[in-house]
């Protein structure tokens, strides 16, 4: 089944308003986000309906005996659904308002009678980074926790981008010595035209470390950047997150 097609509200009562940002879940469990979600704009959510093919019953008439809806809350406030496919039940099209920055929460939920199934990143649900209004377009790479990964927008050659890394995908090599941390996440990254290197995504704060987005720029004449993944300690423990040795490999546009 393909995606659902719905109009495009526009943004605000301004003539000519943009095309809000698009975060699609696709087919085979890939996700994607167009743009940088911002603060007092809207979001436009696709969703591929055959991520849930159960609970597909169908009425003695022939129409859908089931309902595919869309769950959302932003920072933790009240739940809100719209309709994806089947038998609609929210009277909402899947076109969010963002009235606040913070974080975005996306499930989703197939059900009929007696049979119910959700698409929700094992119950910790989708999350997207929602920044405050004026914020620069700026192509990010997220991995999520849950072992979630996505690209906000294209990598470009010439350009800086962003890797947003959850460093509790990570979470065994903690070692601390007099309760300071002597560990570290870090991101290595090759470029096909050979440039390579390394950099933390961490931060320390006292006694404290925790994960921080890092800025890479793509060198000019670049067509893909592999990224890869290691936590290590003084402890001579060492994990890490490559895609089962594959590494993650994304596209860099001229």
């Amino acid at each position: 089944m393909s995606f659902l097609a719905f109009p495009l509200l526009l943004l605000g009562s301004v003539a000519g308003a943009q095309t809000p940002p698009v975060i699609t879940f696709g087919a085979n469990w890939s996700l994607a986000q167009s743009q940088t979600l911002l603060a007092g704009a809207q979001v436009q959510v696709a969703y591929e309906a055959s991520r849930l093919p159960q609970c597909r019953v169908t009425l003695p008439d022939g129409g859908p005996g089931w309902s595919l809806t869309g769950h959302y809350r932003l920072n933790g406030g009240a739940e809100a659904s719209f309709d994806v496919a089947g038998q609609p039940t929210a009277g909402a099209a899947p076109v969010l308002a963002l009235p606040a920055e913070g974080t975005l929460e996306l499930w989703f939920r197939v059900a009929s009678a007696g049979c119910e199934q959700y698409d929700s990143n094992y119950g910790t649900n989708f999350r997207f980074n929602v920044r405050p209004a004026g914020t620069a377009h700026v192509p990010t790479l997220v991995f999520q926790e849950g072992w979630v990964e996505y690209a906000v927008g294209g990598v470009k050659a010439g350009q800086p981008f962003v890797v947003d890394y959850d460093i509790d995908r990570l979470p065994e090599c903690r070692l601390l010595y007099n309760g300071a941390p002597t560990w570290d996440v870090g991101v290595r990254y090759r470029f096909d035209n050979g440039v390579t290197g390394e950099l933390s995504v961490t931060q320390v704060t006292g006694y404290s470390r925790y994960g921080v987005p890092v800025t890479l720029t793509a060198p000019v004449g670049a067509r893909s950047v592999a990224l890869w993944f290691e936590n290590w300690d003084r402890g001579y423990c060492r994990r890490w997150d490559s895609s089962y040795g594959q590494n993650y490999r994304f596209t860099v546009s001229p």
